[in-house]
């Protein structure tokens, strides 16, 4: 073989090697953000969790009030009574 028929033999392989190594880059950038979206789902999950956890609080003391209420009335409606 002469250096004529080489030398584009060795072009080509240079550029092959350079493709399959960005591709490879680019596969490894992928998987990076593929992994930044499940750690936002779970985020999220944890979010509507402790919003449903303070909601279902935020209703227990809403219907502790309403009991208080009522107590104070009937306190109120039997001191009247005396």
């Amino acid at each position: 073989m002469t250096p004529q028929q080489i030398f584009p033999l060795i072009g080509a392989t240079i550029s092959i090697g350079g493709i399959i190594f960005q591709t490879g880059k680019h596969a490894d950038k992928l998987d990076i953000l593929w992994s930044k979206v499940e750690a936002q789902e779970k985020k999220e999950e944890y979010m509507n969790s402790t919003l449903y956890e303070i909601k279902g609080d935020l209703k227990t003391l809403a219907h502790d009030i309403t009991s208080i209420k009522e107590d104070i009335c009937e306190i109120k409606d039997c001191w009247k009574r005396k």
